[in-house]
């Protein structure tokens, strides 16, 4: 069991559909028997060791050495900040993303699976610098017109967005690019791909997909006006 945030050894929790990164909060509703286990074990621990690793599962019947389904080699550590213990045995709990890892070696299967991981920090950035200003610039700009123009096709709400815009104006680059990529309506393989990036390469990615959403919506604007017009006729 982890016993602090920079512990070898976590307890990790797979999942299908979701990448959880660091700086976001993570619900999950807990029903899967030895993941129930995981989390009674992890409410036991002091409370500076209530960790659990975050990894994705592989697509597709992938299966391991040992004949687990198989994980991608990086996750996130999340600290464990409430838990609700359900009477059917179940439980909902909500997770802080703390940091990312490197999956060494898996060490144990049961009664839950548990790896020896290796934190990875990100590097450190300049919030003033030219270039990370007119990334954070370009991904609110590019935010606040494709909620204006989708509204509920876009992941994001105005309400959420004025919320970003928020968040970009206190220079908390990293939660910035992290909520925007843990909320993108991606596939989870993509995000994986987000969450292994280090930092500044992160932000560029998040603005590209903006961009290439941006660009469609413009190449497709005439023919929307043609489907207007028909509908009317």
């Amino acid at each position: 069991m982890a016993n602090g945030p920079h512990s070898p050894r976590l307890p990790l929790f797979p999942l299908a559909d979701v990448v959880h990164f660091p700086r976001t909060e993570l619900k999950l509703h807990v029903a899967e028997p030895s993941c129930r286990r995981l989390v009674r074990d992890v409410i036991e621990q002091d409370e500076d060791a209530r960790w659990i690793g975050i990894v994705l599962l592989k697509p597709g019947p992938t299966l391991d050495a040992t004949g687990r389904p198989e994980v991608f080699p990086g996750g996130t550590a999340g600290r464990l900040l409430d838990a609700e213990l359900l009477p059917d045995g179940c439980s909902n709990i909500l997770l802080h993303g703390e940091f990312r890892f490197r999956l060494c070696r898996e060490v144990a299967a049961e009664p839950y699976r548990q790896a020896l991981v290796e934190p990875v920090e990100e590097p450190w950035l300049n919030e003033r610098d030219a270039g990370i200003v007119t990334v954070r610039s370009g991904i609110m700009a590019l935010l606040r017109g494709l909620a204006t123009e989708l509204g509920d096709r876009f992941p994001f709400n105005a309400d959420q967005v004025a919320e970003l815009a928020d968040l970009a104006g206190r220079s908390a680059f990293e939660e910035l690019v992290n909520r925007i990529a843990a909320d993108l309506d991606v596939p989870p393989v993509r995000k994986q791909q987000l969450l292994q990036e280090a930092l500044p390469d992160r932000g560029l990615s998040v603005l590209s997909i903006l961009r290439s959403r941006q660009l469609v919506i413009d190449r497709l604007r005439p023919f929307r006006h043609l489907a207007a017009n028909n509908q009317l006729n």
